[in-house]
């Protein structure tokens, strides 16, 4: 054996061993990561709390003679019972909560009777300290839902049951600022009430304080009758009426176009489907099904390398880049916490297209020696028909990926975390960091996140075994990647659809369109929420 070849042999044995403890690393801290995702409550809990308050507020327009074309879209976006949808809503989410509570008590346990030395000791108190604090957190915030059940409640003819939900907050919350306001409630709901005119205006600025939207205005609405003050009424009736057309035309923007998108979804399945079948018909024995599906399905990439390049660009490219050697510089340099909400925006926004350029900066340094690629590799065809494929699997991921989000539900119960990007966005105001988040979440992921996982990742599987299951595998990678157990099923079916997408077209363009439209329609639903 010559020189050389013995130097690459010998620097092949030692990559190996290097990838396996990087590996057995990597497979640990993703474990841990994605398991640490279980107490956590989804995003989507409070997306809907948000939309719920919305409907509220838009449920107490009365629309003029002049506008009964948007009196009956809000006939149809808000529903029958609103009142008796938000507080099925409102107690699905305290049922989460309470979970999260449970679950935490138990960490408590586990941590108590766990053996600790000097080393360890002062971690778990740390651990202890913070799960103490999350419990507090998540105490409060059921505080905060028993008021608002309670105002629904009163708000449905029923006074004597909403007193009795306050009258528990009393008697059981830890917070004194929630059995205060509870104690105010009972006072404004009580037949007759103690409150007068001296004492109403501090009892209206609590109120205020403490609630907002529809709770807030229907909170008053009752201390002002009681006062019979007329004059108070009129004026907040015309704050009123102005709020509930603002938020009729806010849910118009969110609902119209998901119902016409999944509408639009559900005629292409089912046109597709129609077609598939004439198809499989017609050519039965010439081609199998997957086939007629697909058209490129039968035909794997030429792939030069082994899956040796394929484990060491996730491992080192993506997943130690990204999921730890960059995590450990910024913590020893920023702490995201204690930045302003452009802050994170700056900081998440830098910190992935930092990662992104050394992702792809790996992956040419590990296939570069195999240059020039074969011609089907992440090809850019700007005159081929990707516009058609990207809208079209957009139209077609909606309805599916809902079916599947809704069969989630009923697995994880609201709970498993989500991107907390999904929670600035939400609750942030300002419109540079919503900007940043939006270059992140619609530009710099769908380039990057595309460019590995379905023009390198999934081709690259195709050397190993079929195009649809490189399409299944790439899509569960993609999944997993993303680090939370409630959105592992939803995102790996996103993922298989921009796989199809991919493989269709052989044009990355197209799902990067697709995965682009996927992140902005949930980015700008969450902003017209969060502005409410």
């Amino acid at each position: 054996m010559s020189l050389d070849r013995q130097n690459l042999t010998s620097f092949q044995s030692v990559r190996r061993i290097l990838l396996s403890i990087l590996t057995i690393f990597i497979v640990f801290k993703l474990v841990f990561s994605i398991i640490g995702t279980f107490d956590r409550p989804q995003i989507q809990g409070k997306f809907e709390l948000y939309q719920t308050d919305l409907v509220l507020i838009a449920s107490e327009w009365k629309p003029t003679a002049d506008l009964e074309g948007l009196g009956a879209l809000q006939t149809g976006i808000i529903g029958a019972d609103i009142l008796k949808s938000a507080t099925q809503q409102y107690q699905n989410v305290r049922s989460s909560d309470e979970t999260a509570i449970d679950n935490f008590n138990h960490s408590l346990a586990d941590l108590a009777s766990a053996e600790s030395n000097a080393n360890t000791k002062e971690s778990l108190a740390t651990q202890t300290n913070l799960i103490n604090k999350t419990i507090t957190a998540a105490k409060l915030e059921i505080d905060k839902i028993d008021l608002r059940i309670g105002i629904l409640q009163a708000a449905s003819n029923q006074p004597q049951q909403a007193i009795a939900t306050w009258h528990n907050i009393i008697t059981t919350s830890q917070q004194a600022g929630s059995k205060n306001i509870a104690a105010s409630l009972i006072e404004i709901w009580n037949q007759p009430s103690g409150i007068d005119k001296n004492t109403s205006p501090q009892i209206a600025a609590e109120i205020t304080t403490n609630f907002k939207g529809w709770f807030r205005d229907r909170v008053l609405t009752q201390l002002y009758t009681n006062l019979d003050d007329l004059t108070a009424l009129a004026q907040l009736d015309s704050t009123v009426q102005i709020a509930g057309k603002d938020a009729l035309i806010k849910l118009a923007f969110i609902t119209v176009p998901r119902v016409l998108i999944g509408f639009g979804g559900v005629v292409l399945i089912v046109f597709f489907s129609v077609r598939i079948i004439i198809l499989a018909i017609q050519q039965r024995a010439e081609k199998s099904l997957p086939q007629i599906i697909l058209a490129n399905i039968a035909t794997p990439w030429t792939t030069p390398w082994d899956w040796e390049i394929v484990w060491q660009v996730f491992m080192v490219g993506f997943f130690f880049v990204g999921q730890f050697l960059l995590p450990t510089i910024f913590s020893a340099l920023i702490n995201p916490a204690t930045l302003t909400t452009r802050g994170q925006g700056l900081y998440v926004f830098s910190s992935y297209v930092l990662m992104s350029g050394l992702g792809v900066g790996v992956l040419y340094l590990s296939i570069k020696s195999y240059f020039p690629l074969p011609p089907d590799w992440f090809k850019f065809n700007w005159k081929s028909n990707w516009l058609l494929w990207g809208i079209g699997g957009y139209l077609v991921a909606n309805p599916i990926v809902i079916i599947v989000s809704l069969l989630n539900e009923k697995i994880w119960h609201g709970q498993g975390g989500s991107n907390p990007l999904l929670q600035i966005v939400l609750e942030g105001k300002d419109s540079t960091a919503l900007w940043l988040f939006f270059g992140t979440a619609a530009v710099a992921a769908p380039l990057f996140e595309e460019f590995l996982f379905r023009g390198f990742l999934l081709p690259s599987l195709t050397r190993y075994v079929p195009v649809w299951a490189s399409i299944c595998i790439s899509g569960l990678i993609f999944g997993v990647a993303h680090l939370s157990l409630s959105e592992i099923l939803p995102l790996t079916s996103l993922g298989i659809i921009l796989g199809i997408v991919y493989v269709r077209t052989r044009n990355l363009l197209a799902p990067m369109l697709l995965h682009s439209l996927w992140n902005s329609s949930t980015l700008a639903s969450l902003f017209i929420l969060g502005g409410s």
